[in-house]
């Protein structure tokens, strides 16, 4: 699956997709996008796994979803937001199983974050929504039962990959673990019926 049309709208309930196997590495993926560098993937590991990508990496990008991530840098725990403008994938393991989202070579030498969620203070955002900060273009946004946000336009783009609970637009309804990227200048009108946590990353999507 490449899904490099930047110019299009899409979204992809990731639950649905088939976890493809890599049997002499151990590794399970289902990539959402990817061209001759960049990737956006869920990617599930084993202690038996071993990354062999052998490709310059200008930043990785990993949300934990469950177990724990461990490399050169440490071992994070479910909740932790990562970034890393560089990173050695053969020193990428863990203890058990992890499960993690990661997008790969879509920043040119960021700034290093490394964040728990489940610990770190949320901010007041607009309306209800509560927000919180993760690097430069990425945060996650807690909405509130019921809340409804304003009409409005994505320059440079958005992806959303829900965390928790279902998000929703006039395009659609988006449960937890669907993945969406909006094109730049695309424009949309949000609202939740229950709680509901989505990571947001803005900004990164504007044409060449």
């Amino acid at each position: 699956m490449k899904n490099t049309d930047y110019t299009i709208r899409l979204s992809i309930s990731t639950d649905l997709l088939d976890w493809d196997l890599d049997k002499k590495n151990h590794i399970q993926t289902k990539n959402l996008s990817s061209d001759e560098k960049r990737e956006t993937a869920l990617i599930k590991i084993t202690n038996e796994s071993v990354f062999s990508e052998i490709d310059e990496i200008n930043s990785v990008e990993i949300i934990v979803l469950s177990g724990i991530y461990s490399n050169e840098f440490g071992d994070f725990e479910e909740g932790s937001y990562l970034l890393f403008p560089k990173e050695n994938a053969k020193l990428v393991h863990t203890k058990d199983r992890c499960t993690f989202f990661r997008k790969k070579n879509y920043l040119q030498n960021p700034s290093t974050s490394i964040i728990q969620t489940r610990t770190e203070t949320w901010r007041n955002g607009q309306g209800n929504l509560m927000v919180m900060p993760l690097s430069e273009h990425a945060a996650l946004v807690k909405w509130p039962k019921n809340e409804r946000f304003v009409k409005h336009q994505h320059y440079g783009g958005e992806e959303i990959f829900v965390l928790s609970g279902t998000f929703m637009d006039e395009h659609g309804v988006y449960p937890k673990h669907t993945w969406i990227r909006s094109p730049h200048l695309s424009i949309h009108y949000p609202f939740v019926e229950e709680e509901t946590i989505i990571f947001v990353k803005t900004g990164h999507l504007l044409p060449k």
